[in-house]
């Protein structure tokens, strides 16, 4: 199938399937929360002035990419797609018929691969920001200390742009929904500092 006619018929999906964007959505906005959250633990937990930056922002990379492309997007598609034969095989049962080539199978291949890619993307996309500036540092660009300054400030920016974005999906007061979403950002870092605070 070419990308157009992958288009196509997911335009199509999408309008007899009134849950499969709300579905994406949640997806994207839940990885993308777990791996911010994750990446600054990450951060929080191992930096030390003399840490060797490169090393964590390997970490914090390998990380995103482990969840990423194996949980948030294999996981899902895997999960997804369990579902959506689950109820292709019931609608052919009810009816009595195969729908093979149908609309209906279509959106049993394509719906999980559309999931699938949105869950992994915010997975994926936003420990590799946080990851920069402790990769800037180790090639020499910037401080540890800005480093690590500069990765919290990106993540707890992108808690922000999630929150601002959940605020157009709810309908809800903007700055409500941004504050949240930092507070949960704050949290993490709080509590991995008195983590840190009581192991080290």
């Amino acid at each position: 199938m070419s990308l157009r006619g992958w288009i196509n018929d997911l335009r199509t999906i999408t309008r007899i399937y009134q849950d499969v964007k709300s579905i994406a959505r949640r997806m994207f906005i839940t990885n993308s929360i777990d791996s911010i959250i994750a990446a600054l633990g990450v951060g929080v937990g191992g930096y030390t002035p003399e840490v060797n930056a490169k090393l964590l922002a390997m970490s914090i990379i390998g990380g995103g990419v482990a969840m990423g492309f194996i949980s948030a997007t294999l996981g899902v598609y895997l999960s997804e797609r369990a579902e959506r034969l689950r109820e292709f095989k019931d609608l052919e049962k009810k009816l009595a018929a195969s729908l093979k080539e149908s609309v209906h199978w279509k959106a049993a291949r394509l719906v999980p691969i559309y999931v699938a890619l949105w869950s992994g993307f915010g997975a994926v996309i936003f420990p590799l920001l946080i990851a920069l500036p402790f990769a800037m540092a180790g090639l020499g660009i910037i401080s540890n200390p800005t480093a690590y300054h500069g990765s919290l400030s990106v993540g707890l920016l992108s808690m922000g742009f999630l929150g601002l974005y959940l605020s157009r999906v709810s309908g809800e007061n903007p700055l409500h929904s941004l504050a949240r979403t930092l507070a949960m950002g704050v949290l993490a870092i709080v509590l991995v500092s008195m983590l840190r605070f009581i192991v080290i």
